[in-house]
């Protein structure tokens, strides 16, 4: 049974004025641009990992005799291997947000000509909040990647971890002009 639209209309009330879309803040970065400097990023340190072991492969006489050596001392080096495997490619997203915090970009925001930066006050964040910003992307990750989509209908372009951070990830333009504008 079909109801009219008048019929409707009256069960229903009348219809809620639809809602003004707001703009993004001027500058900010978008989605693909900030997208394109962490696959930047994540591409470098698979290249470290791929590299790391590439050397394992190729130097496996090397290798195999400082794991005899160390045999006859009674240390196994096949862990120490795996170790450095992942601990390289950590050390290097830790120097990056450490250089974030410190500079406002890190290699791949560099390239994309993008930086991170304090809401308030438009200047880096300092290492320890952006490695805790960085940290806080799991919050992005955890429901489905959807915080990592969110800059793509957020009217400030800011993930979850962005927002609770206080930070914002605008064009490097942007930041030029207020440079221009402070000095």
């Amino acid at each position: 049974m079909a109801v009219s639209e008048e019929r409707w209309r009256a069960l229903v009330g009348p219809g809620r004025p639809a809602r003004e879309a707001r703009p993004a803040v001027p500058g900010t970065a978008d989605w693909s641009t900030r997208a394109c400097g962490s696959l930047l990023e994540v591409s470098i340190a698979a290249g470290i990992m791929t590299a790391y072991t590439a050397l394992l492969y190729y130097a496996k006489p090397v290798f195999a005799l400082i794991q005899g050596v160390a045999l006859l001392v009674g240390i196994h080096m096949q862990p120490v291997f795996g170790f450095f495997g992942w601990a390289l490619p950590v050390a290097f997203f830790g120097w990056q947000w450490a250089l974030r915090g410190r500079t406002g970009q890190s290699l791949g925001q560099r390239v994309m000509r993008i930086v991170t930066v304090d809401e308030d006050t438009a200047r880096p964040l300092g290492p320890a909040r952006s490695i805790v910003r960085s940290l806080l992307h799991v919050v992005d990750i955890a429901p489905g990647f959807f915080g990592l989509i969110r800059p793509v209908v957020h009217h400030r372009r800011q993930t979850w971890a962005d927002q609770i951070s206080r930070s914002l990830v605008v064009e490097m333009d942007v930041i030029l002009a207020i440079a221009e504008v402070r000095e």
